[in-house]
């Protein structure tokens, strides 16, 4: 795939992207599976105030069980961006 290893995952080209953040192709070493990544610059969100924001996005994904909603799989935050 020719990607760069994110934690347990190989991530691999954009798909999509917004105002504030990249979604990513990536594909777990552990299992196969595909996955979306969201990719988003530390920068970006405290420049726009958006931590809370941030925060409670992610405590609504971790509870959020729906057949047409893409499930949270883990957080993982580094130095530049939240993934």
């Amino acid at each position: 795939m020719g990607a760069r290893k994110v934690g347990k995952y190989e991530v691999g080209r954009t798909i999509g992207e917004g105002t504030f953040a990249e979604v990513k192709f990536a594909i777990s070493t552990e299992t196969g599976e595909s996955v979306a990544m969201k990719v988003l610059a530390k920068s970006t969100i405290l420049k726009h105030k958006m931590v809370h924001q941030i925060k409670r996005e992610i405590s609504i994904m971790k509870i959020v069980r729906h057949p047409n909603i893409v499930r949270l799989h883990e957080v993982q935050c580094g130095k530049l961006h939240v993934n």
